[in-house]
This record gives C-alpha cells, sequence and structure tokens, in this order.
C-alpha cells in the first residue's frame, strides 16, 4: 500500500482526456511474440532409478479449482540465469507432470522464462537444468516423501485493461519475461469493446504497453512514464494473491482438506477434495504442519471445511471436524492455523518471506556446558518451526565454527537448536546446503567456492604468512598459523599476540597487495592474543550473507543478521537490518555507540536467541 501511495504521488504525466478514450498510437517498432503460442514441449530426462531425484512422480498432488471454470491467469516460471544453465524446462502438476515446457532466455542473457495460461488453483513443479531435476530456491518450496518440489498458488496479482472498440487482437507486452512475448488479451462479453487479461505475477513493480492490431498503444486511462529503453510505458504493481490458507498440525501422513463454497445469495457448493502440501519438513510436537489453499471466486465467499487422513472407511478412516461434528468456517481470504481443535488467524502465513542470519556462539545460546545454555534457542527453536518456517522463511547459521564442529553441536544440544536451510562456515568461506531435515548431511556449494577460487592464491598466501611469521617470532608464540589452508582452502588463520597484532596486519596487506592479491583482514577476540583470519576479497560473513540471500531472492529489507562479538560487525553493517543481542561484548557494543544512531540495527536487551526473538518483534518481523 505504501508503494502504491508513492507511485500514485510521483510526478507521472496522464494522457489527455481530450483522446476520448482512444489508445495513444506509439508505432513502435517489432512487436513480441504471443506467449502462450510459444510454447516448446521437451522430452522427458532420463531417470535415476526409474524415478527423478525428489520429485514426487504420481501425478497432480494439487492443481486447477473446478470453482473458477475456464477462467485463464497467465503465469509466468522464472530461473536466473546466474543459477546456472544452458537449457531449462518446467515440469508440473498443471499438466499432470506429462511433459516439461521450455523455458527462453531473455535477450540479455540474465534469465529464462515462460509464461503459461493457468487456471486458478495450486500447483507442485519442478524445473529440469541441462538434464537435472532441481527446485527454485527463490520459489516456495514443499516437501514429499521423495524430496522437494517448488509450490504456487495461481491467483490474480496484476490485471490489464483497455478499450479498443473494433479492433482484432489486442495483447499486452512487458518486463515480467524480458519483454519477450505478449500476452493475448479477451474481449468482454458486454460489446463495451473492452479488453482485458489477468496474470499471475512475483510482488513488484512491472512496466508494460498494450498491442492493438499490430500496433503499440498507450492506454489513456492509465498514467505513463519514459523509460530510457523502452520509451513510454505504463506501471503497476504486482501483489500478493488473496487466498484461504489453513496452516493444520497433524501426525497423519496424509491430509485431505474437504471444502465448500458460501456465497451470498446461493446455496451451498458442492465439496471440493484438496491433497494438503508440507511446507516445512521441520517436525514439531504433534507431528508436521500441513498446507490447504484456497483460491477465492467472489467477493463476500466463506468457506466451510473439514479433515480427513484419505483412507477409506475400512482402512481406517478419520476425520477432524469442528466442535461437536460440525465444519470449520474461514470468514475471509486470510491465513489460519488449526491445531488441537483450535482455529486461529496466523498472520504471518500471508506475509514474505524473511531471512535470519545468525552466528552461533553468543548469539543463538550461550556456555555449551551451562546447563541452561540452549534454553533460549529452544524457545526460538519452537517459535521458528511453529511459525516463520511454514511461510518460508529462511533460516541461516553464519559461524566460526567448522561443518564437523557444527553437526557435532546439533548432536550434543539434543535438537534443542533450530535446524538451519543454509550455513556458512569457515568465517565465510563455505556456504553449504542441508540435505535432509536432520541438519546431519550437508552439500558444499560449488559455485560459491568457485567464486573464490577466481581471486585467491594459496600459495601465495601461505609464503606470505610463513614470512610474517619468522619474522616477528622472535619470542616464541607472537604468531602461530593455526591454519594454512590445510583444512580451508580459501582461509588463513593465525593467532597473534596483542601487542604486535596491528603491526603484523599492517605488513600482511601490504604483502598481499603486492602480490596483486585483494583480501580480507577479519580480526577478533579478547585478551592476550587476537585471531586473524585472511579470506579472499569476495568472501566474508557479509559476502557469504548476500550470496545466500541472492539464492534465495530474499529482498534486502527482509534480511536480518543477529551477533554478538566484533567479527559480526562486517555482517551486522551490511545493506539490511541487524540485531545486536543483550550479552554482546565490549568489542561490538562500542562500535554500536560509534555508529550513526538508527533503527536499522538494534540492540536488544533479552540475551542470547531471546534476543533474536526481541528484534524480530521490533522489527516488525515477528
Amino acid at each position: 500500500q505504501q508503494q502504491r501511495a508513492r507511485l500514485q504521488r510521483a510526478p507521472l504525466r496522464r494522457l489527455s482526456n481530450a483522446l476520448n478514450g482512444a489508445p495513444l498510437r506509439c508505432g513502435r517498432g517489432v512487436v513480441a511474440r504471443i506467449a502462450y503460442s510459444q510454447v516448446t514441449a521437451v522430452a522427458e530426462p532420463n531417470r535415476m532409478g526409474g524415478t527423478p531425484v525428489g520429485l514426487a512422480w504420481r501425478g497432480a498432488t494439487q492443481g486447477a479449482d473446478p470453482a473458477h471454470g475456464d477462467n485463464v491467469v497467465y503465469t509466468r516460471f522464472h530461473w536466473p540465469a546466474d543459477l546456472g544453465g544452458k537449457e531449462v524446462s518446467v515440469w508440473g502438476s498443471f499438466n499432470n507432470w506429462a511433459k516439461g515446457v521450455k523455458l527462453h532466455r531473455f535477450e540479455d542473457g540474465s534469465a529464462f522464462s515462460v509464461v503459461l495460461p493457468l487456471q486458478p488453483g495450486t500447483y507442485e513443479y519442478k524445473y529440469v537444468v541441462d538434464g537435472d531435476w532441481l527446485t527454485a530456491l527463490h520459489e516456495q518450496t514443499v516437501y514429499t516423501s521423495e524430496g522437494t518440489n517448488n509450490f504456487r498458488t495461481v491467483a490474480p496479482t496484476i490485471e490489464f485493461s483497455i478499450a479498443a472498440p473494433g479492433a482484432r487482437q489486442v495483447l499486452v507486452v512487458g518486463d515480467w519475461d524480458g519483454w519477450q512475448y505478449s500476452l493475448l488479451m479477451q474481449k468482454e462479453p458486454d460489446n463495451s469493446g473492452v479488453f482485458t487479461c489477468q496474470a499471475h505475477l512475483p510482488a513488484g513493480q512491472y512496466s508494460y504497453y498494450y498491442v492493438v492490431d499490430d500496433e503499440v498503444v498507450l492506454n489513456p486511462d492509465e498514467q505513463y512514464e519514459v523509460d530510457e529503453d523502452r520509451g513510454a510505458v505504463h506501471k503497476d504493481w504486482s501483489y500478493q494473491p488473496e487466498a484461504f490458507r489453513v496452516f493444520y498440525c497433524t501426525g497423519w501422513e496424509t491430509a485431505l482438506m474437504h471444502y465448500r463454497r458460501l456465497r451470498p445469495g446461493q446455496q451451498p457448493s458442492d465439496f471440493y477434495t484438496l491433497p494438503m502440501s508440507t511446507p516445512s519438513s521441520r517436525k514439531v510436537q504433534m507431528g508436521m504442519w500441513k498446507l490447504g489453499t484456497v483460491v477465492p471466486v467472489d467477493d463476500g465467499e466463506v468457506i466451510e471445511f473439514y479433515l480427513s487422513n484419505g483412507r477409506p472407511e475400512n482402512d481406517g478412516l478419520k476425520e477432524d471436524r469442528g466442535s461437536g461434528g460440525s465444519l470449520y468456517k474461514l470468514p475471509s481470504p486470510a491465513s489460519f492455523k488449526l491445531s488441537s481443535g483450535r482455529l486461529r488467524p496466523f498472520p504471518r502465513g500471508a506475509e514474505e518471506r524473511v531471512m535470519v542470519v545468525s552466528d552461533l556462539d553468543g548469539t543463538m545460546f550461550g556456555d555449551v556446558n551451562a546447563h541452561d545454555a540452549f534454553d533460549s534457542s529452544l524457545r526460538f527453536q519452537q517459535y521458528w518451526n511453529d511459525n516463520q518456517a511454514l511461510s518460508g522463511s529462511v533460516l541461516v547459521y553464519n559461524t566460526g565454527r567448522s561443518l564437523g564442529q557444527f553437526t557435532g553441536l546439533l548432536k550434543h544440544c539434543g535438537q534443542r537448536v533450530a535446524v538451519p536451510d543454509a550455513l556458512i562456515t569457515a568465517v565465510g568461506t563455505k556456504v553449504w546446503k542441508r540435505k535432509g531435515s536432520d541438519g546431519l548431511t550437508w552439500v558444499e556449494d560449488a559455485e560459491f567456492s568457485a567464486r573464490l577460487d577466481k581471486c585467491w592464491d594459496l600459495g601465495t598466501a601461505r609464503g606470505v604468512a610463513r614470512d610474517l611469521a619468522g619474522h616477528y617470532n622472535h619470542d616464541e608464540g607472537m604468531i602461530k598459523v593455526a591454519d594454512d589452508g590445510s583444512e580451508h582452502q580459501h582461509r588463513l588463520a593465525l593467532i597473534i599476540n596483542k601487542s604486535i597484532q596491528a603491526h603484523v596486519t599492517r605488513a600482511m596487506s601490504e604483502a598481499f597487495q603486492r602480490n596483486g592479491i585483494e583480501v580480507r583482514i577479519i580480526v577478533s577476540g579478547a585478551g592476550s592474543h587476537r585471531y586473524v583470519d585472511v579470506v579472499p576479497i569476495a568472501a566474508g560473513k557479509e559476502q557469504a550473507l548476500q550470496y545466500v540471500r541472492e539464492r534465495y531472492g530474499v529482498a534486502h529489507h527482509l534480511c536480518v543478521a543477529a551477533g554478538d562479538s566484533g567479527n559480526d560487525i562486517l555482517m551486522l553493517d551490511g545493506d539490511h537490518p541487524g540485531i545486536v543481542v543483550g550479552n554482546a561484548q565490549g568489542e561490538l557494543l562500542r562500535w554500536l555507540v560509534k555508529r550513526p544512531q538508527d533503527e536499522k540495527v538494534l540492540l536488544a536487551e533479552a540475551f542470547y536467541a531471546d534476543g533474536i526473538l526481541e528484534g524480530l518483534m521490533r522489527l516488525g518481523m515477528y
């Protein structure tokens, strides 16, 4: 709403009403091809062991909602080129997984995209990139017994309309697919000469223009502005689609939502059955969370429903109904939680997902040997699994621990620490992707490692460290090389006496400059010695954070970093909000006092993970 208000206040010119409603003709050049006419089916890729990895290949678990009739919503599927791949297609329940549809590369090479005409409803799908089945991290994910699929609620998020009496064909072309394909608009049946169409696009602002009988035009009833590359274009916003969403906590392996629609002045509809998906792989005390999504047809619509485990009556059928066997009721499109017979609003379920990137030791929990070390992290885990995880929010740990130390921690704490979606270790030189739900199996992100290879020379780095150690170690123990790259190939770890640390780091920086290598030198610790990490310029806690944020497609203002010590400063000083927990060390507190006083970095009163929860509340992300 704030974005729309700013747009309306912007100094945009409105076309003169003297045109009497006729479109302004721009005479622009080549018209984009019609999107759905360019749908290209692709052959099924080779299956591994008879089934594509991670794909529930048993037909559609979701699909079009029959209550919407023949209504069509143009729906974009998008694969950013920086995620890799030369050939990309999308497969899904929109055609019962029968065939894939090729995505076309943008002219500038930045992405692959295709727009499909789908009926409103919920769909599961997956991308095939150079023959590999992949889920897109930047899109919503659901979990199956065989892996993960992407999931989407298809409903109109933006509408286009233009009066063009007498026109044979009207199209709309926009930047949602690189201006490459046009959407065919339908003529309203009331003989008004108005053409309309609906699209489902990610939230954001889009530029577009209309094409009437092969000539580019602008609509006199819409604002426009001049784009440097495209000339005069309209702009409008796409918003989160309205839907009835039910998050249901159950121990059933399968859950079905049986619902009917109540519309003002009409008889209740027949019951429809919707298989519920699993929005989070995290187990909770009562089992797992399931999700059922229903797209409304009319204003003022109410949904009544009950749930079942989907088994035949003679095979252990179980149902969950309201009090006295009645139906549960959803009064308006919104998100709700249903647990232990209690149905309550759940606003977080319909909001944009956030990303929390937290340090571990001293931030998520205290001294691991203390009896209450994991009390606050357990409270955070319960909150995260029952709230943020359901809306697709992303949890990342950014730690100095190695992978082995982290998995050992999970075993030690008895699962009282929330399992993250991604892991950054070795002061931002390694990024890991979770494999499985228990947090004990991880796969290194090869692309991030390849980025660091391009700006790092381990042999030269070892030589610099060896020369400095030889120069300053007149007294034993002044410099100790803790890791010469043998453990982590993109990091040198030194322990330096406090009295010479400033001299050593300055000399080190000059030595790397002479060798033509840009490095990042990170100093932390207290007492008589300092921990000094030397990493490639593309590495570090903040750099790795930004890499992961981009991979998950989370906006800067929805990414929150949390820390407690000096080596978290770079991460907290990024272009995103930050939380300093109440037990922060003096070095971090001194930095916080000296920096510009604003609301971007908050100092919590509560300690450890309780401080993160406090910060999320104060930032309006709880």
